[in-house]
């Protein structure tokens, strides 16, 4: 097999293809064997090539019944005669009475096409034995289609899939997982690198909390400062990195009482062995902002863009800041500081962060001024303490504002400023760099939103463990399917992703008369072939008979 990039007349745009020789009638001929996706433009040309040579090493793989990265190196006329033998029949004819045709069931067949194929190629099916890997795939392509509590992720199987699976197995295969945990998130890692074609080059890092339903206090399970709001239930500490693109890195779990500077230390010992850390530039939000931190990133050779807690800063530097230039139109108006440390501090000023910050104080401000005179409790006045800070109180305790403190925050409006200790840079590139660091907000987002996460019902820390593993499993799923349509077609949501697939159906027929079974596939529409032709998976689209009833799990 071969790559050809293949120009469209009179258009900058390439199409890029995996093609093979063919022999037919005594004359070699080009067969197109993949179409990876049409270029834009050199830079896009540049990815699709990229991919184009990763599934190139995943066809040839699949062609001699090996699993992705072991392609082994094989004589020419050995491998034709594997693809020869590889070759499937055209579909006989059916002779059915439709009369006596009944449907027996319907069961969804496109997250187990596609998710379930993305699952094989991670090689997150070679780490548990057989049975218990088709029940850990069950419940992680479950998990993106229609999450739920395990006891109605069994039900979902069951019901649309086909797949019946005793409770019991679905916690003894939860038993065996955790275990593994590090050997998944080590699979995991090598597909983002293989996606990112060798290059990770930038790692987001920032941690959220996870909420029970539930008091109960243990060894993972705390009382702690809650990100969802929910301060009455016990918790867990998620800290995730992920590459810039999305794709994940690894995770770790944290009782729930664990700050968040505290994480960033454990997290780098953990990933140290399997990621090449001194390539990579970490990028992560103000909450990690300590000496200690910085200094051990610094010790381990990483170069690091971290966010400033500007007001907190010496005043000689405070002073510096606001005395510095503002924008007042076209490009943000930027300083650059290098500190007696060495590191450098970079400050930003725009119009638009500007009018947000005064948005959203005036927003907070009018929240205050309508619950002044209600209560004299003021972790009660509103949801967002920091506007708490605006707040005085004089003589027998009348609640007023504080105008002094509302001018002293207004000359903080647009400001924004990051801490490095990569030189040679330009500022406008480090403050890029951070302002990723959206997309690992989304990432939570998606895990807590699209995978539901949390609450999390189970209060075992072993299961604990387990459940956040199948969701990050799921997760990894998301965001290589994200990428690969990004790449190949187009960006399509997870929701589009998650409709389109429910929608891939078959019914499976029973024809009375002679006991015989066929399958009877849907038709899919417009995202779903595109789900479908970016992994490269035709769909049996035809009618066809059957042996067994269905694709199930005893």
């Amino acid at each position: 097999m071969f790559i050809r990039i293949k120009s469209t007349p009179n258009s900058p745009r390439k199409s890029v293809q995996i093609c093979e020789n063919r022999r037919e009638d005594g004359k070699v001929r080009q067969h197109v064997v993949r179409h990876v996706g049409i270029a834009e433009n050199e830079q896009h040309a540049d990815e699709l090539k990229l991919l184009a040579n990763m599934i190139k090493k995943e066809l040839e793989s699949e062609r001699i019944g090996q699993t992705l990265f072991q392609m082994p190196d094989l004589p020419e006329k050995e491998l034709k005669t594997l693809q020869k033998n590889s070759k499937t029949s055209e579909p006989h004819p059916i002779d059915v009475d439709l009369t006596q045709l009944k449907e027996t069931s319907r069961i969804v067949e496109g997250f187990h096409d596609t998710f379930g194929t993305l699952f094989d190629q991670l090689q997150l099916n070679r780490i548990l034995p057989k049975k218990q890997t088709e029940v850990l795939k069950d419940l992680v392509l479950a998990r993106i289609a229609d999450p739920g509590s395990k006891r109605y992720t069994q039900s979902v199987l069951a019901a649309d899939f086909g797949r019946h699976i005793h409770l019991d197995r679905i916690y003894r295969m939860m038993d065996a997982i955790t275990p593994l945990k590090e050997e998944f998130q080590k699979r995991v890692f090598a597909g983002t690198e293989q996606l990112c074609f060798g290059d990770v080059g930038v790692l987001l890092f920032d941690v959220t909390t996870l909420y029970f339903e539930s008091v109960e206090e243990d060894e993972l399970r705390n009382f702690g400062f809650s990100k969802d709001q929910k301060f009455h239930t016990t918790q867990v500490v998620l800290a995730l990195a992920t590459a810039s693109n999305g794709l994940p890195i690894g995770y770790r779990l944290f009782r729930g009482d664990t700050a968040d500077v505290s994480t960033l230390l454990d997290c780098l010992e953990d990933w140290k062995r399997s990621l090449p850390i001194s390539r990579v530039l970490f990028v992560a939000d103000r909450a990690m902002m300590c000496e200690k931190n910085l200094t051990a990133l610094e010790q381990a050779g990483v170069s690091y863009v971290v966010a400033a807690k500007l007001k907190k800063l010496p005043k000689s530097l405070t002073e510096q800041i606001l005395s510095g230039p503002r924008q007042t139109n076209g490009e943000p108006a930027l300083q650059d500081i290098t500190l007696p440390n060495g590191r450098r501090l970079v400050t930003t000023h725009t119009l638009a962060r500007q009018r947000k910050d005064e948005k959203d104080r005036i927003r907070g401000i009018e929240r205050l001024q309508k619950k002044i005179g209600k209560g004299k409790n003021l972790k009660k006045l509103v949801p967002n303490y920091g506007y708490q800070k605006f707040l005085k109180v004089e003589g027998d305790g009348k609640l007023l504002l504080d105008e002094e403190k509302m001018h002293r925050e207004e000359i903080w409006d647009g400001l924004h400023g990051v801490i490095s200790n990569i030189k040679g840079v330009p500022g406008e590139e480090l403050i890029a760099h951070y302002s990723r660091l959206w997309i690992i907000e989304e990432s939570f987002r998606i895990h807590k939103h699209n995978l539901s996460i949390r609450p999390i019902y189970h209060f075992n820390p072993d299961r604990i463990e387990a459940h956040i593993l199948i969701c990050f499993l799921a997760f990894t799923l998301i965001r290589h399917m994200e990428r690969r349509l990004e790449i190949q077609q187009e960006k399509i949501s997870i929701e589009e992703m998650r409709q389109s697939l429910w929608r891939v159906q078959a019914s499976l027929l029973l024809d009375h008369q002679t006991d015989k079974r066929y399958r009877l596939p849907s038709s899919m529409n417009r995202e779903a072939k595109m789900i479908y032709q970016a992994l490269g998976i035709r769909r049996k689209e035809r009618a066809e008979e059957i042996l067994a009833k269905s694709n199930c799990s005893a």
